[in-house]
């Protein structure tokens, strides 16, 4: 592809994004990539010309945000993988970015949704003081000490409510993250008690509608009797089930209050 053809397409990426046609967009990345591939600039090199690596950064950029879109972590990590050497020669390549920090703070989410607590610290520790400076990254810095603390509340408060949250893109994202508080909370209950009240696991649980709660109780497989919830006792011990000792302990204490109140 051209060198002009291909900065048409840019071109065109870019507009197809602003109109929210992420279908459009997928369909051009690749496309674009490979003229990336082509133009020697896929991987940021010092020889490389500034210029053109710019566009392929705001490329890149574009990719990872539509992969969000389109709910494809996968795709997203990928993105973000290239986009590294990229935010790494960033003082380098002008204009600067717009989307570093919120694509850094979106990465540190889903490091968070899926519960990969220890390569999110080592993110953490290359962003220095950013965590308090930058609104994106606060968020998932914040979502993270409360969820230490076991203030899920304060998290469910923070991950539902549009005000709350800094950008539409971080919503999508923490879904995925209540789910995981969800399945959290459900180990946890499962480990401390035989049954707990249908409504007040709904509460516990941040159900807001009876059917998703029933439609939750029958993927953990529990059973429901005269306005209770019963869970298996199966007596596993926790290490030997494969859940990790340390959530569960620090998970059930952040708990204990709420469900001596309800139980």
């Amino acid at each position: 592809m051209p060198q002009k053809s291909f900065e048409t397409r840019a071109r065109e990426l870019a507009s197809a994004f602003a109109a929210k046609d992420y279908e459009r967009c997928s369909h051009l990345l690749p496309q674009l990539k490979v003229t990336l591939s082509q133009l020697n600039i896929l991987v940021p090199l010092l020889s490389s010309d500034l210029e053109l690596l710019a566009v392929a950064r705001d490329i890149l950029e574009i990719g990872a945000l539509t992969a969000i879109f389109l709910r494809d972590d996968l795709l997203f990590s990928r993105y973000i993988a290239q986009l590294s050497p990229f935010y790494a020669m960033k003082d380098k390549i002008q204009p600067p970015s717009s989307n570093e920090k919120k694509l850094i703070a979106l990465r540190l989410l889903l490091l968070l949704s899926k519960n990969d607590i220890a390569e999110f610290h080592t993110e953490l520790e290359t962003l220095e003081d950013e965590a308090d400076k930058d609104v994106y990254i606060r968020y998932p810095v914040m979502l993270e000490r409360w969820l230490m603390e076991g203030s899920y509340d304060k998290v469910w408060k923070a991950t539902t409510q549009r005000s709350e949250v800094p950008a539409e893109e971080f919503a999508i994202f923490a879904v995925i993250l209540v789910d995981t508080i969800r399945s959290e909370i459900a180990t946890c209950s499962e480990k401390a008690y035989p049954s707990l009240p249908l409504m007040n696991a709904k509460h516990l649980l941040f159900f807001t509608e009876d059917a998703d709660l029933l439609e939750f109780i029958d993927q953990r497989g529990w059973s429901t009797k005269d306005g209770r919830i019963y869970f298996p006792q199966e007596n596993t011990d926790p290490l030997e089930s494969g859940l990790p000792m340390e959530n569960i302990i620090e998970n059930t204490l952040g708990y204990a209050r709420e469900l001596e109140t309800i139980v």
